[in-house]
């Protein structure tokens, strides 16, 4: 069995497959929070805060962040869900060392810039309403609301225009420390690691990330019940979920 788990004093678990025969790495952060984790008044921040990891840290610009792994053919990207968000690469062997660089700088030295926050925004606004244009990913939505009202997980994981617009550096640095703590952290690498050298990688550029674990997030409640609606000139959109008996 090539894979290897090794906890790390801050908590975090470093988890390797090494892969002899491959040339390449495909590795990244994963954190035990999304959506399920905001309070009310943060609905929609997780997703903002995966936008803004990308725009910024206080050694690299966004255009840096960009350029230094596109330079050695890698690829960076993040999603963010209810119960996780992810921040991951593809690259080179020889550019691992450099691709968690990137992924420790992004995730503990964010600048938070106040014109890329304010594009950003706009970007997710967009977002927001190309959802409400979109049958197929509105209902989901819906179902949701439905099955968990007037809780985390009945909220969308874009949050609304009025949420994603009031959030500002501040409220994005005390989400980032409320939340991403070593316990609640995995970083895994397969294809061509070792796992000794990612251990010794993460130990040193993740120093940052320690505490307790994360508070737990409220407990879900299915609701269940019915939701229909009718725009003019449009058919009926229904949602129903199971009622509890």
């Amino acid at each position: 069995m090539s894979v290897e788990v090794t906890t790390l004093k801050s908590g975090i678990n470093v988890v390797t497959d090494a892969m002899p025969h491959l040339e390449t790495a495909s590795l990244g952060v994963w954190v035990n929070a999304g959506s399920r984790d905001e309070q009310r008044d943060e609905n929609g921040i997780s997703h903002l805060l995966e936008h803004m990891a990308f725009k910024g840290t206080r050694r690299r610009t966004a255009r840096q962040i960009a350029e230094e792994i596109e330079a050695v053919g890698g690829d960076l990207n993040a999603a963010t869900g209810a119960e996780t968000t992810a921040f991951y690469a593809r690259v080179l062997k020889a550019d691992v060392p450099l691709a968690l660089d990137v992924l420790s700088d992004i995730l503990s030295e964010p600048a938070f810039d106040r014109d890329e926050l304010a594009r950003e925004q706009s970007v997710i606004v967009q977002e927001i309403g190309a959802v409400a244009d979109a049958p197929d990913d509105l209902i989901f939505e819906n179902l949701q609301g439905v099955a968990f009202p007037d809780q985390p997980l009945g909220r969308s994981i874009l949050g609304t225009a009025k949420t994603v617009r009031s959030f500002d550096a501040t409220k994005l640095r005390e989400y980032l420390t409320r939340n991403y703590r070593g316990p609640e952290m995995v970083v895994a690498a397969a294809g061509a690691v070792d796992h000794q050298a990612v251990v010794a990688e993460v130990e040193r550029r993740f120093s940052s990330f320690n505490g307790p674990a994360n508070p737990l997030p409220e407990p879900a409640s299915f609701g269940g019940g019915i939701f229909s609606r009718r725009d003019q000139g449009a058919p009926i959109s229904l949602v129903q979920t199971c009622q509890r008996g």
